[in-house]
């Protein structure tokens, strides 16, 4: 059958249908949005909190860029639909909650809020003193602008962040594939499958910016031949690349300062780099094959000079788990699916995510194979990233950090393979939607327990008006936005550090002997959601508290509380 002739008229009234799904996705999710109230959740997080006129918004923004990506190819058109999907992916809960999420988050502005007062690290206090680079770079920039507490910054981190990374794992598309479609289909997998909220105001978060960057100005101008090319050239003699002697002195200048700023900021990243480079060295790709070298040199350089107070007396706690799989396996697998139906839910969904990604690289390497490249560069730099969990199991998340360490690869290896379906550009807009929506719900899917309301920030503001110098502040189970004032002043732990809360959490707090106690509705969803604790069951423990004549209540508000021990009770 003879394809219809297009027209004017036609061409102009399809170049229209971008804005005007963009703009429908915009409408709908400014009608559905709605503040959300994390007490009021469960172990669905946020899912039930969100409203289906909202959720209707990502799939139109999908349409719309996959409509322009197989019309016109506006490259301004399609930059403005990514910039507004990723505001809607990443910064839903910063602008639907009332304060800044996750625990951790709160700590490291206590960190940095430290160095900004101090002009130092707190010697001997904590591990990631020992890798100040970041919370010194959050501490320049909150004094520098005039605000004086880095609290300020946690909430919209998310969208900085992932907007960058997003354009990061573009770079590195165009670097290896060209500046096309498969590149652009490449940063919107990476956009709608990064479930992992490894983007809060951290230093993996910072760190995996510049390794992004690293990355694409290595595939820039230091690899030959393409990574897609067949084979392995010679890694005695690799080719030149196609840039000149002044542009790849520049590059390898670049990615070494990049390492410099990696080495003094995070544990793993700074390895992860040098891994990456090793691949390529060994593949015949990497023009300096210095480089990795140089890279592992300076964070082990680090390691052993300035991190010494890690390391000194814990060489065991380093080494222990080299090699120990079945451990990372245990903790980053086997100990994450505990909870109630809803939890593992969401445990569930995070890796079929992980799963379809992964398999539509593996699809994206077939494409490649009928199309005559047998190369397996790409899928050697995924699989090496996995790589780090035979070296530690890093608190039961190196999976969670393995999958986003090699999410750019796949996503590269996804877009070739959707890109040979654009014929059928339908499958490419099922397969993003679907993703899309999966992934907003899941990154909320723990926010009944890491969300926090203005309460909880006004109870512990009121347990450091009130604490005195080498006095406690505690919660029950770690799910306060606690230590982001007074860091090395006032003690700030949790009953669980040292014993185990369930099933007698009196118990447990009273051998803790905190001098205030935090109690919030986190942590009463927290304990509900893991191990079944009968919801309230904070608001039971502290009115026990009370009577048994240990605690005053000295503060309440929504919810929260603040209890504080009396004089004479240990």
């Amino acid at each position: 059958m003879e394809r219809p002739v297009e027209t004017e008229g036609t061409r102009s009234t399809r170049d229209w249908w971008p804005f005007a799904l963009t703009a429908a996705a915009i409408l709908c999710w400014v009608l559905g949005f709605r503040e959300i109230d994390p007490t009021k959740l469960g172990s669905l997080g946020i899912l039930p909190g969100l409203s289906p006129v909202l959720l209707a918004a990502y799939p139109l923004l999908v349409a719309a860029f996959v409509l322009e990506l197989t019309g016109s190819h506006r490259t301004a058109v399609l930059t403005g639909i990514t910039v507004i999907a990723v505001f809607a992916v990443y910064g839903l809960q910063p602008a639907a909650e009332p304060a800044a999420r996750l625990p951790v988050a709160w700590l490291h502005s206590g960190f940095a809020n430290y160095i900004a007062a101090h002009g130092d690290v707190l010697h001997n206090f904590d591990t990631r003193f020992s890798w100040p680079g970041f919370f010194a770079l959050l501490a320049f920039l909150t004094e520098a602008s005039g605000m004086h507490d880095t609290s300020v910054l946690l909430n919209w981190a998310p969208v900085l962040l992932s907007g960058v990374a997003v354009l990061g794992v573009r770079a590195i598309a165009v670097a290896i594939v060209g500046p096309g479609r498969t590149s652009w289909i490449a940063a919107w997998i990476f956009l709608v499958a990064n479930w992992t909220e490894q983007d809060y105001a951290s230093p993996q978060g910072t760190t995996y910016i510049l390794l992004l960057a690293a990355l694409a100005i290595t595939f820039q101008h230091l690899v030959a031949p393409s990574p897609l090319a067949t084979g392995r050239a010679d890694i005695k003699r690799p080719p030149a690349p196609n840039s000149t002697a002044g542009e790849r002195l520049q590059a390898e200048g670049l990615v070494v300062l990049l390492a410099m700023a990696l080495a003094p900021t995070h544990q793993l990243t700074p390895y992860l780099l040098g891994g990456l480079l090793i691949v390529l060295t060994l593949w015949g790709r990497l023009w300096p094959r210095w480089l990795p070298v140089v890279v592992l040199a300076l964070a082990v350089g680090w390691f052993v000079l300035a991190a010494r107070e890690f390391w000194i007396g814990q060489l065991s706690v380093i080494t222990g788990g080299l090699g120990d799989l079945n451990s990372s396996v245990s903790q980053g697998i086997g100990q994450r699916f505990v909870g109630n139906p809803g939890r593992q839910t969401i445990l569930l969904t995070r890796m079929g995510i992980t799963c379809a990604v992964a398999l539509l690289a593996a699809a994206g390497v077939l494409v490649l194979r009928r199309q005559g490249s047998k190369s397996l560069v790409l899928p050697a730099l995924a699989l090496a990233s996995f790589g780090l969990a035979v070296l530690q199991p890093y608190g039961g998340e190196i999976f969670i950090r393995c999958y986003l360490f090699a999410l750019p690869f796949f996503a590269v290896l996804g877009g070739i393979a959707l890109n040979a379906l654009t014929t059928r550009f339908y499958v490419t807009a099922i397969a993003l939607s679907m993703t899309i929506l999966t992934t907003v719900m899941v990154r909320g899917g723990n926010d009944a327990y890491v969300a926090f309301t203005k309460a909880d920030t006004d109870i512990v503001q009121r347990a450091y008006d009130l604490a005195k110098n080498g006095q406690s502040i505690g919660t029950v189970v770690s799910y306060a936005p606690l230590e982001w004032q007074r860091v090395g002043d006032v003690r700030q732990v949790s009953a669980e550090d040292s014993c185990t809360v369930f099933p007698n959490p009196e118990s447990c707090v009273t051998k803790a002997n905190l001098d205030y106690l935090v109690i919030n509705q986190a942590q009463d969803a927290y304990g509900t959601v893991y191990f079944g604790a009968p919801k309230g069951w904070t608001a039971q423990l502290a009115d026990q508290l009370i009577a048994d004549g240990r605690y005053e209540r000295v503060a309440q508000e929504n919810g929260s509380q603040l209890l504080a021990r009396k004089e004479g009770k240990r």
